[in-house]
């Protein structure tokens, strides 16, 4: 004779693995619902139309709040005249220095050469900056090569 086999069901494994992780239940969770409900009823949270109604006054305070610009007084003999303009100080600006003419006076300054690493100790410049003007000035005939990495101000 064969041997019946007992059937397997899961529920048993799901209520303990529910136990064993603490997973709340369905019905943990409509408790807690509940009270959350219970406690916001008690604390007395306005509703919408009240909260639009409250900022609604608030605004109209600050309106009321803003103090008004007085008009001035112009008197009748101003009226026929046209109101004097006063002319406005302009400075001179100085010329701004460029930074290839920054680059020209460092290199004025010595006769033999100047090489990147001093330009940039003497203008600030990073290398980048100081290869392009170079170039650029040498395109323009401004700067000769003395040698290799050594440039010298055309006379």
């Amino acid at each position: 004779m064969k041997k019946k086999h007992k059937s397997f069901t899961i529920d048993p494994f799901i209520e303990f693995m529910t136990d064993r992780i603490k997973v709340p239940t369905k019905r943990e969770i409509d408790k807690l619902i509940k009270k959350t409900e219970k406690s916001l009823l008690s604390l007395k949270v306005p509703s919408r139309a009240e909260f639009d109604r409250l900022t609604k006054r608030v605004e109209a305070l600050e309106k009321a709040a803003k103090p008004r610009k007085k008009a001035k007084k112009v008197s009748a003999r101003a009226k026929g005249k046209k109101a004097a303009t006063k002319k406005k100080r302009v400075s001179k600006a100085k010329p701004q220095v460029t930074s290839a003419e920054k680059i020209l006076r460092a290199m004025k300054r010595s006769r033999t050469g100047v090489n990147v690493a001093t330009l940039k100790a003497r203008t600030g410049f990073e290398d980048k900056k100081i290869r392009n003007v170079l170039f650029r000035l040498s395109k323009q005939g401004k700067v000769l090569r003395a040698g290799r990495g050594v440039y010298k101000a055309a006379s």
